[in-house]
């Protein structure tokens, strides 16, 4: 390594790396990383406040060449490394959603932290059953399905480009999981929910879950101009989503929490599009949501008028001046309506699959109900139907009171 001392140096010869302390009195590292994909040098610029700091930067940067983690990757380099440049890559061509950035950050943590060290083209069906086991010993069975489909499209990625011969994700054996039984309110309890939301602020917001099956990003993204309320029409576009913040000082070790970094990037509310293609789409509102809209809008103008701090960004759900809600306080609003209306407190997303098994008990069909829900396939849907089949079981044995005098309690659909 070569270094100066307060003026910028010229080009290291033969890729060595230099250090050099600028005007602003900041110290710099200048490293050379290979041959980029369109045949140039890359050279990767560190900085820091001290010539000790910057140094070590330079010093990892320099061991992650030698690993090879440069512009041209190598099998050679870890499975860490190689995770963090393909999810950066990832974002680069925007190929992912910020949510879904913030999901593989998660996985990679837990990866790196238990077989992160092991080299790409040494990792095998071994290593990849000792994650797994040691994900279970840490009671966090339901994350490794999640980490399995982060490392599996990342393996694939590297047999696509040759780094490696095959997937070991595939080969290796998984724990089984059992997700979490469907939970949803019947129709007594949703119409108790909306009852309990009537004439409060923003109640529309729980019709939107219940009659049309809106996920909490797409109900809180919605803006008037994806409303038609003479066709009685909604259209999905978006989902707003509030994303972690990360550290921008470089310092993440000794700063705090990244939301109170100085220097914080990437974080707070963002929309993003649907989940999925499916997640796009028109739907057309009962007459009563449509009718509860004109009413929310005349609210709504009257708050605007009355504000002298309104900020104007068409959204359909709001705070007092007019910012979108926040999905942390959305999950507050809706431990505290549980609480008005009597029932029990689920998770948010039971109220979209209450509304999915409504329609099935409305006799929609798998398809249709799917189109609605933004489903991208109908197994998704499908999976309503054996509480479909425990509420068509009910009815018939209410029938069997009804016409054959079967003295036994009945329970309620």
């Amino acid at each position: 390594m070569t270094s100066s001392s307060d003026s910028r140096p010229s080009r290291s010869a033969n890729g060595r790396s230099s250090i050099f302390r600028a005007s602003d009195g900041r110290w710099h590292g200048m490293v050379s990383m290979g041959t980029g994909p369109n045949g140039r040098l890359v050279r990767k610029h560190v900085t820091a406040a001290t010539k000790p700091a910057v140094t070590a930067k330079v010093r990892e940067l320099e061991k992650a060449r030698a690993d090879g983690a440069g512009p041209a990757m190598s099998a050679r380099i870890t499975l860490a490394v190689y995770l963090e440049d393909w999810i950066d890559t990832r974002v680069a061509l925007q190929q992912v959603r910020p949510k879904t950035v913030e999901g593989y950050r998660t996985d990679l943590r837990r990866i790196a932290a238990t077989i992160g060290a092991v080299r790409l083209d040494k990792l095998s069906p071994i290593n990849i059953e000792y994650l797994w086991s040691a994900m279970v010993a840490e009671g966090v069975l339901a994350s490794v399905q999640h980490a399995k489909r982060t490392l599996d499209a990342a393996l694939s990625d590297a047999v696509d480009k040759g780094l490696i011969p095959r997937n070991p994700v595939r080969l290796a054996a998984t724990p089984r999981y059992s997700p979490s039984a469907i939970q949803p309110y019947s129709l007594e309890e949703m119409a108790a929910l909306l009852d309990a939301a009537r004439g409060k602020r923003n109640a529309v917001r729980w019709t939107f879950a219940l009659a049309l099956g809106l996920r909490r990003g797409e109900a809180l993204g919605l803006r008037w101009s994806d409303i038609d309320l003479d066709t009685g029409t909604l259209t999905v576009r978006r989902q707003l989503q509030r994303i972690p913040w990360e550290h921008g000082c470089g310092h993440a070790a000794t700063c705090g929490r990244a939301a109170d970094c100085a220097l914080r990037l990437g974080g707070g509310l963002r929309t993003s599009e649907p989940k999925s293609a499916a997640g796009h789409r028109t739907l057309a509102m009962p007459g009563s949501l449509t009718a509860e809209l004109l009413e929310h809008r005349r609210t709504q103008a009257a708050e605007r008028s009355a504000s002298p701090v309104w900020t104007d960004g068409d959204w359909v759900l709001t705070n007092v001046i007019g910012l979108p809600l926040d999905p942390r306080n959305d999950v507050r609003s809706f431990k505290r309506l549980c609480r008005t209306a009597g029932v029990p407190e689920r998770r948010l997303h039971d109220l979209r699959h209450s509304a999915a098994t409504a329609l099935l008990l409305a006799d929609v069909d798998l398809a249709t109900a799917g189109a609605m829900l933004g489903h991208s396939r109908v197994e998704m849907t499908a999976r309503y139907t054996h509480v479909l089949a425990d509420r068509k079981r009910v009815a018939a044995d209410r029938m069997e009171g009804v016409l054959f005098g079967r003295p036994d309690p009945v329970p309620d659909l």
